[in-house]
């Protein structure tokens, strides 16, 4: 996806406020002073989003570490809130009548826990989105461009995941996809990346037994970068799966050519024109 007038603006607060919050939230002048001349200097209207953001993320590392405890309690709280709505999540699925219905429930739900703001995150995830769905208070999103035919004939699946939490949410999706018939690569990140989900956080929900693989991915995966097994397995796959903003941004209009259900929630306004889906709204969409 290429990049909007804002875009440049808000990539500079989402690095540098992950970056400093994992240290109190103290100021580094020096940082923000980088990323800002890296962002000005390299973004055009032909740029990869997600490259962006991956190459400017490599520029707080002399400031930061990759880990924290910030990052680590906080993602182990939004895990912790997601394990408790899985039991009544997969109640919702299930009783859908038909195979379709279900598929399309827990896409619904998969993508009503894509919470993660765009500013720094206040609290551990707590999924209100996917709990309203679940006990009718929110009406679902409406699921576009044929998303069950699709799966239905898929062999092979890449599942592009975004946050710790959230992918409590993927595994339900996933179990659906499996019992389909199709086999299923996870792609995680690693090392950690923020509140994006790691193999730590696969493993606390069984995704290393429920997925046919397991793929790390270096930050935001950006097809044709690195010959690594995730670019392997996202060039054998048939249809792609992709979850959150990150990943929309690198694979929409740059996935060579490979059918994809993004699964989102639109959280600004380039994002609203992209889809044609209101601000706040979630995208269930085939593309």
């Amino acid at each position: 996806m290429k990049p909007g007038l804002e875009c440049g603006v808000c990539l500079l607060g989402w690095v540098y406020g992950r970056a400093t919050a994992q240290n109190g939230s103290r100021d580094i002048p020096e940082l923000f002073k980088n990323i800002l001349h890296f962002i000005s200097a390299e973004i055009t209207a032909t740029s990869n989003l997600a490259l962006l953001c991956n190459r400017s993320v490599d520029l707080i590392y002399e400031f930061v570490t990759p880990e924290s405890d910030f990052w680590r309690d906080f993602k182990k709280g939004a895990n912790t809130n997601a394990l408790r709505l899985l039991g009544p999540a997969w109640d919702y699925i299930e009783k859908g009548e038909t195979t379709k219905k279900r598929f399309e429930r827990a896409c619904f739900l998969a993508a009503a826990a894509n919470v993660a703001p765009i500013g720094v995150p206040s609290g551990a995830f707590t999924f209100p989105d996917a709990a309203g769905i679940m006990d009718g208070r929110l009406v679902p999103p409406v699921v576009m461009g044929g998303a069950f035919e699709a799966a239905q004939k898929a062999k092979r699946v890449f599942y592009v995941t975004d946050n710790a939490g959230e992918v409590g949410f993927d595994s339900l999706l996933i179990r659906i996809l499996k019992e389909m018939g199709s086999k299923v690569t996870l792609a995680i990140k690693e090392p950690a990346f923020f509140e994006d989900a790691t193999t730590e956080d696969a493993i606390f929900f069984g995704l290393d037994g429920m997925a046919d693989k397991v793929v790390a991915v270096d930050k935001v995966f950006v097809p044709g970068r690195n010959a690594t097994r995730a670019e392997q397995a996202f060039r054998e796959s048939d249809l792609l799966v992709v979850k959150g903003t990150g990943n929309y941004e690198s694979l929409m209009d740059e996935g060579h050519g490979k059918k994809a259900i993004y699964l989102l929630k639109i959280k600004c306004n380039v994002l609203a024109r992209h889809t044609g889906i209101e601000k706040g709204g979630f995208l269930v969409r085939v593309a």
